[in-house]
């Protein structure tokens, strides 16, 4: 097969025909350029420039940024909640309903509003950056950001709806969680040593969801479930035990390792 068969193949034979042309969702190149804008800013350019200049403070800036990743996790759950969950599907394998319904259409909209919410959080790393918290920028949290903008590109391309929108109900409830937690700890020194001891639960509930994630996904690999999206299971499985064990990997050095030498 040539290039162009190929690429008419993944992008435009197999694809839901109705988010085609939806902003960001036309081919692959939008969101690759913002992915690597982000890689280019937060490896290279960011560094670079912070170099000689003092870090710069963002308090309020961080406070508004919390504010609304929280409110809009939560916004986003409601939605998926009630585009089928409420009323029609189940907890076990659904297909995704590719037709014009209101309901399915509503699904799919909030699947692609939480890749736009995935692309807000890339914020994370530049406000690490500018404050130069280099430390914080690690692979675990660089990675795991890229990966969650092409995870919820690669839903609203080809699956928005059906067993697939799922998973990413419990992810908008640990996000509401841990920016409720990053806003209050942004409120002052005080603050943030009380709310220490509850910073390995963070890490905790996030492990949490990547099990349910990969526990509900798992059904598709059953000769009768969704037979045309198994690649997806493969793709999204592949990624959710990766970034389980580097989140496994930080919590027994960050906690457990730490705890014992003490």
């Amino acid at each position: 097969m040539q290039f162009s068969e190929i690429y008419r193949f993944l992008f435009e034979e197999i694809s839901d025909p109705r988010v085609t042309n939806w902003p960001l969702m036309s081919s692959p190149f939008p969101i690759a350029i913002i992915l690597v804008g982000y890689l280019l800013f937060v490896l290279l350019i960011g560094p670079l420039y912070m170099k000689k200049r003092r870090p710069y403070t963002l308090h309020k800036v961080m406070i508004y940024y919390n504010i609304f990743i929280a409110f809009s996790s939560l916004l986003v759950f409601l939605g998926l909640l009630t585009s089928g969950f409420t009323t029609k599907l189940s907890w076990g394998c659904e297909p995704v309903d590719y037709s014009y319904d209101p309901e399915s259409i509503s699904m799919a909209r909030w699947v692609w509003w939480l890749m736009i919410l995935k692309i807000c959080e890339l914020g994370d790393t530049v406000i690490f950056t500018l404050r130069k918290k280099f430390n914080q920028s690690s692979f675990l949290h660089i990675y795991h950001h890229a990966t969650t903008v092409c995870l919820a590109w690669i839903a609203c391309k080809y699956a928005p709806g059906g067993m697939w929108t799922f998973i990413m109900m419990p992810n908008c409830i640990i996000h509401v969680i841990m920016y409720t937690y990053y806003l209050l700890a942004s409120l002052g020194p005080n603050l943030q040593k009380k709310l220490a001891p509850w910073k390995p639960w963070l890490t905790i509930l996030q492990m949490t969801q990547f099990l349910i994630m990969a526990i509900h996904t798992s059904q598709a690999l059953a000769p009768s479930c969704e037979p045309t999206r198994k690649p997806l299971a493969y793709i999204y499985m592949s990624q959710v035990i990766i970034i389980f064990y580097l989140f496994f990997n930080f919590y027994k050095k960050t906690y457990v390792t730490k705890k014992c030498q003490q």
